[in-house]
């Protein structure tokens, strides 16, 4: 991964492979460095504008080699949209869609001019810059003959003070533990399934706890059967990989309210005896997205030291159709002592939620935040874009709203009417685990509500946004590491009070 830092000084003035430049499309104005650096070109940065070549849209990226006349050997500019809409996530797509250009061209040291805005400040702007050049340059390469390594090791943030070098260092700062957080949770979900078993997935959890200083405690098959944890147990029977519980905890602050994350740690989802199809499959490493979220945020919690306390639990398990696996009728005792009706065991991700809310619970964590991927039904109401997010608080929901546009990780709140909750009434137990296709994300998360009681909390519906199908902007192929900077910004806004 590159480093990103800070210098003070002249950005056309050292010898670098790049200098990046962001030229916003409806400024035409040029000033300080893009104007130094026309003038050095004799012009022809101009000329590019007139010609058409160089917008300044959003994403758009324009390589053009200094030739000699200035000792970087190449300047590179970056479109950043409308001076008007700039904000954090304009920066984030602008800056990545950049840095693939130099990975891709195979730069290695390279310099960014922030560019002049008062729509954001200047720790914000670093940040963002940050995340945008960590997450963009992030590959998942541990399998594959050509290790796909970025090029670029080194950006160098120029600064024009040692104010404001220490003003973006701190953004710099935050931003590579957001980025990094976010990045290992894409590597636990896009690694393998034969190697992220349950068993491995409390290992990476309790590495993180021994490397952090975090509580942690893993616990096994028969804890999991002792206490009562009948959901999440009967899940794990098909499957010759024991289950876990993930239980980790962040002690900030003496006194002050413990935040509860939850995260569904599906690591292969087969569909147990309700199979899926073998295309619905191919994506079901990523079933425990949700897990990975909670496991990364709380790695980042660890080193960002906000003073409050957070309960990160993860019930992790395959679900598979060994001789033993949980059938369509079965009636499951669950740990807060209800009782579901068994219609689908491929609804198996709403179990095990069951069981570890009612923990985060029973600890007193308030409020509690679930990230899952779910439901087929969310990508069907909200497609790629968005994740959904359901709660029994509506001011808690709009908080989470915020804060996933705070992060650049858009949510939308989707409705939670009562009526809802009657189609999963069961004749033979307090509830059935799926109220059929219409309205399955809302009913899923009904179910997940029915163990909350009244404590405050949000479900986050993963399933449309935890994979992407392209390289865009910061994201490559595979997991987007979804949920992990909300959870973690959420803390820390809880955290400032």
């Amino acid at each position: 991964m590159p480093q990103v830092t800070t210098v003070i000084g002249d950005a056309l003035a050292t010898e670098r492979d790049a200098v990046l430049l962001g030229v916003f499309e409806d400024d035409g104005r040029w000033t300080g460095t893009l104007a130094k650096t026309d003038k050095a070109l004799n012009g022809q940065l101009r000329k590019l504008r007139e010609w058409g070549e160089v917008k300044g849209k959003l994403g758009e990226v324009t390589v053009v080699h200094s030739l000699g006349l200035l000792p970087p050997r190449r300047l590179v500019l970056f479109g950043l949209g409308k001076s008007s809409e700039l904000d954090a996530e304009a920066v984030r797509r602008a800056v990545g869609n950049a840095v693939k250009t130099l990975n891709q061209i195979g730069v290695r040291h390279a310099a960014l001019v922030p560019p002049e805005t008062n729509r954001l400040t200047l720790p914000d702007l670093a940040r963002a810059i940050t995340e945008a050049t960590l997450l963009a340059s992030y590959r998942y390469s541990k399998k594959s003959s050509d290790d796909g390594k970025p090029s670029l090791e080194r950006l160098e943030l120029i600064a024009t003070s040692r104010r404001s070098a220490s003003e973006m260092g701190t953004g710099v700062q935050l931003g590579t533990v957001m980025a990094e957080a976010t990045n290992f949770a894409r590597d636990l979900v896009n690694a393998p399934p034969m190697e992220l078993t349950p068993t491995t997935l409390a290992e990476q959890a309790k590495a993180v706890a021994e490397k952090r200083g975090l509580d942690c405690e893993i616990y096994d098959e028969r804890w999991i059967e002792e206490v009562g944890m009948g959901a999440l147990r009967a899940v794990s029977l098909g499957s010759d990989q024991p289950p876990r519980f993930i239980v980790l905890r962040y002690e900030g602050k003496a006194g002050a309210p413990t935040i509860g994350l939850v995260g569904k740690g599906i690591t292969f989802d087969s569909g147990g005896l309700c199979l899926k199809t073998a295309e619905g499959m191919l994506e079901m490493k990523g079933d425990m997205a949700g897990a990975a979220a909670v496991i990364a945020a709380m790695d980042a919690i660890a080193q960002l030291q906000p003073a409050i306390n957070v309960l990160g639990c993860v019930p992790a398990t395959e679900n598979m159709p060994g001789g033993r696996a949980f059938k369509p009728g079965d009636i499951l005792r669950t740990y807060s002592g209800k009782t579901v009706e068994v219609i689908n065991t491929d609804a198996e991700g709403r179990l095990i939620l069951a069981d570890a809310i009612s923990y985060a619970k029973e600890k007193g964590a308030s409020p509690i935040l679930d990230a899952a991927t779910l439901t087929g039904a969310a990508i069907i109401a909200l497609g790629p874009i968005c994740t959904g997010a359901f709660g029994n608080d509506e001011q808690l929901v709009r908080e989470i709203v915020e804060v996933g546009k705070q992060v650049g990780e858009p949510i939308w709140a989707m409705p939670m009417f009562a009526d809802y909750r009657e189609l999963l009434k069961s004749d033979f137990a307090d509830i059935k685990n799926t109220g059929g296709r219409p309205g399955g994300a809302i009913t899923a998360a009904w179910f997940i509500g029915e163990f909350v009681g009244e404590t405050p909390w949000v479900h986050l519906d993963i399933a449309p946004t935890f994979w992407s199908d392209k390289d865009r902007h910061y994201f490559s192929k595979g997991a987007t590491g979804v949920a992990t900077r909300t959870f973690i910004q959420f803390v820390l806004n809880r955290a400032k009070g």
